[in-house]
């Protein structure tokens, strides 16, 4: 009988029960001292992520991350007090970064040096983005708005020439806006513009699907300008022909039919008289997600729409980052995405991320030499105990509690995680007093340990 109900444990703990799981905006880490707004990000990935920065300290920040933001280092050796505005990067070694000065730089040590690849007197670095390791666009402002091109440039080897367009559009009275352009692929590209005339009434988005050395066309996409102008500053598509776009004026506009015309969106709730829309990012997975990030009156706020606009979910953001503002999103799949903070609020520049809410924390950025998981403490408990664990590498990782029977009672974790070390909080207070076990399982690892409830 004995046998009989060990066996009947061990293969009820490897079944596989359903639970809940629930996604939200969770706060990772502001940027070291002096905390810089950050200005772009590039996620390559889960742990490899760059973010460029306002120039401080007499130097330019460009900080890095390999473990997924907990920990940063400044990764500008060699540059001066440069403002950053654009950033890609294809790994933790190789990436690239404009500036103010619209000069673009380039890393293939991990920015322990950096060579200056192209400087544009007069213009601004807006974006860049990068195809293949050998194939790149920059979008940056035009000299002057007064009939110059825009400083959209191609580089087929990695950057050793940077070619301006031919078919650049003309400005007139606009300029480009950072972070203000999408692209679903090489050939279909659209970004926005501020048209700096006070009171303006429109802004150009300006749109090519025939690559960057194709045709270029403009929409004049009404908008509700102040003092300093009208800026279509979030453009945000989900496919060849249908995305959204937004002003500074609080505009939300879409298109389906790539950018030809727009039409307004339904407005968000719960936002005042006055609001901004700073970023967009679509996603291009079928989901027919956009996410938007607003400026509502000095609070931030983030919404998704799955219907093109026709209506919005509310996306609370973490209490830490809510008076600052949200510079720049990206995704990496429906279920992980990142953002960075940037304005002249404390704290300044930060990170969070989008993902499953596990109560789970870093302990630390060290990388451990082997998997482990530790004895719960306190033990016995009542109704909290603290699980630590160790990941030698980044791993698929399931954390489950099951009862004495067996029976699964609670999933506490179920994601991939990059290496470190980790503590999660398991509040039992909805259980009975008795014998739990947990197990920690990954692709390579899997061990379980016995806690005990005492109420």
């Amino acid at each position: 009988m004995k046998k009989l109900l060990t066996l009947l444990v061990l293969t009820l703990m490897l079944s596989d029960f359903g639970f809940t799981q629930t996604y939200q905006w969770q706060f990772v880490s502001t940027f070291p001292s002096p905390n810089p707004p950050a200005n772009t990000m590039c996620a390559v990935d889960n742990n490899v992520i760059w973010v460029a920065c306002t120039g401080t300290g007499n130097a330019a920040r460009i900080y890095r991350s390999v473990n997924g933001g907990v920990n940063w280092s400044l990764r500008t050796t060699g540059l001066s007090s440069l403002n950053a505005y654009a950033i890609f990067a294809l790994d933790s070694l190789n990436c690239w970064f404009g500036t103010d000065g619209a000069a673009i730089y380039h890393t293939t040590n991990g920015g322990a040096s950096w060579t200056n690849q192209l400087t544009v007197t007069g213009s601004f670095s807006d974006g860049l983005a990068f195809f293949t390791p050998t194939y790149g666009i920059w979008y940056a402002d035009p000299t002057s708005a007064s009939g110059q091109p825009y400083q959209l440039r191609v580089t087929t080897n990695a950057g050793a020439n940077w070619n301006l367009v031919p078919g650049a559009p003309l400005s007139v009275t606009d300029w480009g806006v950072i972070n203000a352009f999408d692209y679903t692929d090489s050939n279909h590209v659209w970004f926005g513009s501020a048209n700096t005339t006070s009171s303006a009434t429109y802004a150009k988005v300006f749109r090519t699907s025939t690559g960057y050395y194709g045709t270029w066309s403009n929409t004049q996409v009404p908008g509700l300008g102040g003092s300093n102008g009208c800026y279509y500053q979030a453009i945000a598509f989900i496919n060849n022909t249908s995305g959204i776009v937004g002003s500074s004026g609080g505009n939300l506009k879409k298109t389906t039919d790539g950018g030809v015309t727009f039409s307004d969106c339904a407005v968000p709730p719960g936002l005042g008289s006055s609001y901004a829309v700073m970023n967009a990012n679509g996603l291009k997975d079928g989901s027919n997600t956009i996410r938007v990030a607003i400026d509502s009156g000095g609070t931030a706020k983030m919404y998704k729409t799955t219907n093109l606009g026709t209506s919005w979910v509310n996306e609370p953001l973490p209490d830490s980052v809510t008076s600052n503002t949200i510079a720049h999103i990206r995704f990496l799949d429906a279920n992980h995405g990142y953002a960075v903070v940037g304005s002249s609020n404390t704290p300044l520049g930060g990170l969070i991320k989008y993902g499953l809410v596990t109560g789970i924390t870093p302990v630390s950025g060290n990388v451990p030499a082997d998997f482990s998981l530790k004895q719960n403490y306190p033990n016995p408990f009542n109704p909290t105990t603290t699980i630590e664990f160790d990941l030698p590498k980044a791993s698929n990782v399931s954390l489950k509690i099951y009862n004495s029977l067996g029976k699964e009672v609670e999933t506490l974790l179920s994601e991939n995680m990059i290496a470190g070390n980790y503590k999660v909080s398991f509040d039992a207070s909805k259980l009975s007093s008795g014998i739990y076990f947990y197990t920690l399982s990954t692709g390579s690892f899997r061990q379980t340990k016995t806690m005990s409830l005492v109420k």
